[in-house]
């Protein structure tokens, strides 16, 4: 799929395929009129995009341009080899609900902090990224997290560094970007932060988009605490109770609009291990920030 960041219309962005120079699954997200959106649609499934393309560009609505004038620049972009296919935001379900979990970030290589965390008494751990550091030999770090089942998301870190061996190379390629997973009734979310906004695949409109958007873009990772009445009112329209982040290395815990916001810092902490607990006990939710020794 492609995804186009319209211009001087009403939807926002333009979703497509074009396979074989065949156009299909066109989709305006984000405004304007819906049946003419859906007519434009049925009318190009399975067209040849080199016959349409004529018909579509240079048709004015709006700001000199138009839904089929913006379709046929995003096309035109992909032909001249501009505009990437966008690999899918994955996202990793947890299979079941546990009473308590434990939540860390920013191991960066160090070997004794992912163990300790592997061998926390919780049913599950979850990782938010950042499992490598630059400049480092990281292959041990992703094979102990690789060969324990570690579920977590990457971080930016993690997007961009190679390992030696391709089976650990192909652990750090394949992790998800969003973590999802459910404490008694509550369901959090968790991600590593804003650098999943600059993915080619990456939409305003897809699952937990507004969730991230709003820890990002609106409060600045709990940083402005000036937007926290807006963020409790954005916070109604979430799809989960909990959403936790690691882009700041900063802990803090904020419970807005019934949602709790967990920014969980770095593991390594003035000589020892910290991570955030999540527990189901006595009809509510606990969040506490624990810290062992090495």
């Amino acid at each position: 799929m492609y995804i186009y960041r319209a211009q001087g219309i009403c939807p926002a962005e333009i979703h497509f395929q074009l396979t074989d120079n065949k156009l299909s699954h066109v989709r305006f997200v984000g405004g304007g009129c819906v049946g003419n959106a859906r007519l434009i649609s049925r009318l190009l499934e399975g067209q040849d995009a080199d016959a349409v393309l004529p018909l579509m560009k240079g048709i004015q609505c709006r700001n000199n341009t138009s839904c089929p004038d913006q379709l046929s620049r995003a096309v035109a972009l992909v032909k001249e080899g501009r505009l990437a296919e966008a690999d899918p935001i994955t996202v990793y379900e947890a299979p079941a609900a546990d009473q308590e979990a434990a939540v860390f970030a920013g191991v960066a290589g160090n070997i004794q902090a992912l163990e300790k965390m592997l061998q926390l008494p919780v049913p599950a751990v979850y990782s938010l990224g950042d499992l490598t550091r630059p400049g480092e030999e990281n292959d041990a770090i992703v094979e102990l997290a690789r060969k324990k089942k570690l579920a977590g998301v990457k971080g930016p870190v993690d997007q961009t560094i190679p390992c030696a061996q391709a089976r650990n190379q192909d652990y750090l390629i394949q992790a998800p970007y969003f973590l999802r997973f459910q404490i008694g009734p509550r369901k959090a979310l968790g991600f590593h932060g804003g650098f999943i906004q600059e993915l080619p695949g990456f939409s305003d409109f897809s699952p937990y988009s507004l969730e991230l958007l709003m820890v990002s873009n609106l409060s600045d990772y709990l940083r402005n605490e000036s937007v926290y009445p807006a963020l409790e009112t954005m916070a109604e329209q979430f799809s989960v109770d909990v959403v936790l982040f690691a882009q700041t290395g900063l802990w803090k815990h904020v419970r807005l609009g019934g949602v709790d916001f967990v920014s969980v810092g770095a593991v390594v902490e003035d000589d020892a291990f910290k991570y955030a607990r999540l527990k189901w006990e006595q009809d509510e939710l606990q969040i506490t920030f624990e810290t062992i020794k090495p």
